[in-house]
């Protein structure tokens, strides 16, 4: 802190030599007064403009006077603090302390307005750079979503290509050039569903898709789903087991994208499940509450379900806790050989199309393999068996070993 001294002034001039805080300044050579935090003047005549001049730095005066003085102060005592003398050395120090405060609370305020001026500046930054990265967002997903949409095109026609050829509409192929084309169908497909799966991630939150639903026959949909992850299954040896008991009533839903929700599901368990393991699916009404998401099945409950839970579980690598809900998310991934996610696309595409269903679907933390399962509100429509009476419940248990 500054201290201007105008005079010796022995009072205070004790004080502030014992403050190693305090600079001590006088006036100028050419008669100026220089700026200081703090004023300290010895009553003079014509001291008035000097006060008023000092005044505009908005620094607190005070002015030592003599009680002979006092008539002659004029607005000095509007301006500035008079003490008369003799000032004890008790009060000087008092009002070097609190002159001393009131520098330090200044120099905090103005530090604080600093720093407040960085923060809205940073934050001004901040907003300008999401803004510019949100522009950015959507000129990549605009991109990305005219690029996918053009490859469904050609990915379809090889698809139809390699079915064509190994069908033999084409001409006689060996049992080498079979299974090679199987496999080259198998991988165009995959790449379509793909395609059309980050399709759905690129779209999921800018309107709302509802799904086109029809009524579904949910055995041959895990069946093709199988299918289509047959090759997979077939190289590691996978033993799969399959139980499938179909709602009483039809379920409507999109056939085709809850298909690829298990092929999905599928191949992340084929991908995770050793050489040799086994994957089970397991499919059932419930007694579904939305509101906790928890799942009762219990047969004696017929014709209350309103539900439809699906299983799969394999011998392969566990999802840790903590990872349980993060594998779904788009682009996530942990480090490690056990890692699930698939790169954030297969698992986030599942919980999209799940969604657009008004369903759920998780996976279950356990150590003694992969536990995912989702659960599909029924919407039916009544089945009839010509007669008129209602279709029975039929069960399917399959046990296949590849």
């Amino acid at each position: 802190m500054r201290v201007f001294l105008s005079a010796n002034c022995p009072e205070f001039s004790r004080c502030l030599d014992e403050l190693q805080s305090i600079a001590i300044c006088r006036t100028m050579p050419d008669g100026s007064i220089p700026q200081a935090d703090l004023y300290i003047w010895e009553y003079e005549p014509g001291i008035d403009e000097k006060v008023e001049s000092a005044a505009r730095q908005s620094a607190p005066q005070l002015v030592l006077a003599n009680p002979k003085d006092l008539e002659h102060l004029g607005t000095v005592q509007s301006a500035a603090c008079v003490l008369l003398r003799p000032v004890s050395p008790v009060t000087a120090r008092a009002f070097i302390d609190l002159a001393l405060k009131s520098w330090e609370a200044r120099q905090r305020a103005e530090q604080m307005d600093a720093l407040r001026m960085d923060r809205d500046t940073l934050l001004q930054y901040v907003l300008e750079v999401n803004l510019r990265l949100q522009e950015y967002d959507g000129e990549r997903s605009n991109f990305l979503a005219r690029a996918l949409h053009d490859f469904r095109a050609p990915l379809t026609a090889l698809h139809g290509y390699c079915g064509l050829l190994a069908e033999g509409k084409l001409g006689t192929v060996t049992p080498a050039q079979q299974e090679l084309l199987e496999r080259m169908r198998y991988s165009s497909r995959r790449l379509t569903r793909l395609a059309g799966g980050m399709l759905e991630l690129l779209l999921e939150g800018r309107f709302e898709q509802l799904p086109d639903r029809s009524a579904g026959d949910m055995e041959e949909t895990v069946s093709q789903a199988l299918h289509d992850v047959y090759p997979f299954i077939q190289d590691k040896g996978i033993d799969i087991t399959v139980q499938v008991e179909p709602p009483e009533e039809e379920f409507l839903y999109e056939p085709e994208q809850i298909q690829q929700v298990l092929v999905n599901l599928l191949e992340n368990s084929c991908k995770f499940t050793p050489r040799n393991g086994s994957i089970e699916v397991r499919g059932y009404p419930v007694l579904w509450d939305t509101g906790t998401n928890e799942t009762i099945y219990d047969p004696s409950l017929e014709g209350q379900a309103n539900g439809y839970r699906i299983d799969i579980f394999d011998s392969g690598s566990g999802v840790p806790a903590t990872l349980a809900e993060k594998i779904f998310e788009q682009y996530a991934s942990y480090s490690g050989s056990g890692d699930r996610s698939g790169g954030g696309l297969g698992l986030a595409i599942c919980r999209a199309i799940v969604s657009s269903h008004k369903g759920k679907i998780w996976a279950t933390p356990s150590q003694e393999g992969g536990r995912f399962s989702l659960v599909l509100p029924l919407e039916s429509a009544p089945a009839m068996k010509p007669g008129g009476q209602a279709a029975g419940r039929a069960f399917v248990n399959a046990n296949v070993a590849c």
